[in-house]
């Protein structure tokens, strides 16, 4: 199979379901909480209604503020196209290098807290200045945790990295700790508990929300579209490194193409549910608890490498 193909297939699939997992793990919330729920293809209607509306801009912003949307959700769609999420070795996967995905995430973060403090609100700039307080420390954590699956796997790209998912993990158990933190960063970066509400218009708890309050209209649309593609894209790559089953490669067919998307379906809808899960079971962190967590984060990588480096040394 054409690797631009692979890779062509791997972005369509992922943007196609990221709506529907944002509303898999809004439905399992509310029934876990006791409650309905909004349907599961809600977001699909939210998207298409804020793209109908009128956008309304302060007349404080400059090309910066208009200009983020677009870089937020590119961002989140190279991310999809160079990580292993629904295929290895496409034509983007060389592009996967750790430091590669750690500087497209930041990239977008970056952009995320210029806009909000573009808007001259108070808002923006308190989660502004919020979300580069959190940066600071989810940035050291994942590069150190992506360094324990690279000297796992020997491969400095996420898409190598794969190789020693499944069975590999249980062949190397030092790396499960950065498992772990990979697990936790995922939640930081997506603005999740017990991190961020994302759910939230309280002044005192917002983080994500209050550098997109300013937006409206399409801007909006993109920037929801960016979260929910950057939720599916970690949800698929812990999903992908503890089951690498069923992904596809060059040596692959047209039945297995076929079949992608249904795996894709299930593997992001029992992530959802165990996000659902895990969500529902905690309170959300104070922001000046927040360190700790990521420093617990940054400790379990930092211990998956000393005890690579060990198993090495012998």
């Amino acid at each position: 199979m054409n690797p631009a193909l692979l890779t062509t297939v791997q972005v369509v699939v992922v943007v196609t379901f990221a709506p529907l997992a944002t509303g898999v793990v809004r439905r399992v919330k509310a029934f876990l909480q006791g409650r309905h729920g909004p349907p599961v293809l809600l977001p699909y209607w939210t998207l298409l209604t804020l793209m109908r509306k009128e956008m309304v801009l302060s007349t404080s912003t400059s090309w910066v503020f208009r200009a983020a949307p677009y870089v937020v959700l590119a961002t989140a769609l190279l991310s999809a196209a160079v990580l292993p999420l629904v295929a290895r070795g496409g034509i983007a996967a060389p592009l996967s290098h750790m430091v590669v995905v750690a500087g497209i995430w930041m990239l977008g973060a970056v952009f995320l807290v210029l806009a909000g403090l573009d808007s001259a609100g108070a808002f923006g700039g308190m989660g502004s200045s919020r979300e580069m307080t959190i940066s600071a420390f989810l940035e050291p954590a994942l590069i150190v945790t992506l360094a324990s699956f690279a000297l796992a796997s020997g491969s400095s790209t996420v898409d190598g990295m794969l190789a020693i998912g499944g069975r590999g993990l249980l062949s190397r158990p030092w790396v499960l700790p950065a498992l772990a933190s990979l697990g936790l960063i995922a939640l930081g970066e997506n603005a999740r508990y017990p991190v961020d509400n994302p759910a939230t218009h309280l002044e005192l708890t917002m983080v994500h929300e209050a550098m997109v309050l300013e937006y409206s209209g399409p801007y909006l649309a993109l920037m929801e579209l960016a979260s929910m593609v950057k939720l599916a894209v970690f949800a698929l790559l812990l999903v992908n490194i503890v089951l690498p089953a069923g992904l596809l490669t060059t040596a692959t067919g047209i039945v297995a193409l076929a079949a992608a998307p249904l795996v894709t379906a299930v593997k992001l809808g029992a992530a959802m549910v165990l996000l659902a899960l895990v969500e529902s079971s905690m309170a959300k962190l104070r922001f000046y608890g927040l360190p700790e967590y990521f420093f617990g984060s940054l400790f379990l990588g930092l211990t998956s490498l000393a005890l690579g480096l060990f198993a090495g040394w012998l």
